[in-house]
């Protein structure tokens, strides 16, 4: 597993950003990506705000990996150079020239044909968030242990989902889970999803994105209490020890950014690019996340278990009990 730890200290807010990714338990090949981006300069900074983008590639040989990767590196380098307007509509133009990119190289190379990508873009401008958002990767606002989707999954059982058709629980096991119904790549343009909560973020708040490879393995109120710890690297390394405790049939990948009060412990302002995959090329060098390994999950589950079990057989036991008595 490869992770990434960076601070900003702003003027309102300073936010803490951790990710990492894994191939999981059965892919020999990590097509999941992600990027977080820190300007240095604070004018750039009070700007564009602190870029997390996170993506899940698609399509035969290698070309999940290219677009994943094209897609995340297109999008942080079309931010940064953006020469203004509003950040939101800089994202957009981002995303939608990451999508043209990637559709024209699936055109010139046979091996690339219909390859495609998801991709959760989120920039944090001090309390505002701003989402760009194409596939059925996910934003999540985590407060007071509660847990808020921000984005909708373009899949067909997440249609499902908003219909009413299916549960969420449903959802995580039904064998169409894996059809997506909106890419980037997969045509020369693509419909974007833009979303601007109107609430402030507030300190204690954690945004998480990830790939499929977490929710869908995973229920919300899981991933929230993971996600609340205090301790943000320790989190991130649960999380996808949590998916890999559930089977790991996926690469999987986090990005959680928790909002502080500037005075809140030691950390400076930092400048970065922070790139990475389960083998990272290019971007700061990577850091193990310490902690939350699968076995631990593992123990603790088969702990409660054990528990409810037990539980269970003293409720019977008692229910006979009281049937012998009333029968006397």
């Amino acid at each position: 597993m490869d992770s990434a730890t960076a601070i900003w200290e702003g003027g309102r807010v300073r936010v803490r950003v951790c990710a990492a990714t894994d191939v999981g338990l059965h892919r020999a090949l990590n097509e999941d990506r992600y990027a977080t981006w820190i300007p240095s300069d604070p004018e750039e900074l009070s700007r564009r705000g602190v870029l997390l983008v996170v993506a899940d590639g698609m399509g035969g040989a290698r070309g999940g990996e290219v677009a994943s990767r094209m897609v995340v590196e297109g999008v942080v380098r079309s931010y940064r150079e953006s020469a203004g307007g509003a950040p939101a509509e800089a994202l957009r133009a981002a995303l939608a020239a990451a999508n043209r990119a990637i559709h024209r190289e699936s055109m010139a190379r046979s091996e690339l044909a219909g390859m495609g990508t998801t991709c959760t873009a989120a920039a944090l401008l001090g309390d505002e968030l701003v989402l760009a958002h194409v596939g059925d990767s996910r934003a999540y606002l985590v407060r007071n242990g509660a847990i808020r989707q921000l984005t909708h999954d373009h899949s067909f059982v997440g249609q499902l989902v908003r219909e009413g058709q299916l549960t969420p629980e449903q959802a995580r096991s039904d064998p169409r889970r894996n059809v997506v119904t909106r890419g980037v790549g997969i045509g020369g343009e693509v419909e974007i999803d833009l979303e601007r909560p109107a609430e402030r973020l507030a300190p204690g708040d954690t945004l998480l994105l990830c790939t499929d490879g977490l929710h869908g393995l995973a229920g919300d109120a899981e991933i929230a209490a993971v996600a609340s710890g205090r301790d943000l690297e320790r989190a991130c390394g649960d999380l996808v020890a949590l998916a890999n405790a559930r089977g790991g049939i996926d690469n999987v990948t986090v990005i959680l950014a928790r909002i502080e009060s500037p005075g809140d412990g030691p950390g400076a302002s930092t400048g970065a690019t922070v790139a990475g995959t389960a083998r990272a090329s290019g971007g700061s060098k990577l850091a193990r996340v310490p902690g939350g390994s699968p076995a631990r999950l593992r123990g603790l589950m088969i702990l409660a278990f054990v528990l409810a079990l037990l539980g269970l057989l003293a409720a019977i036991a008692w229910r006979l009990a009281q049937r012998r008595a009333n029968a006397i």
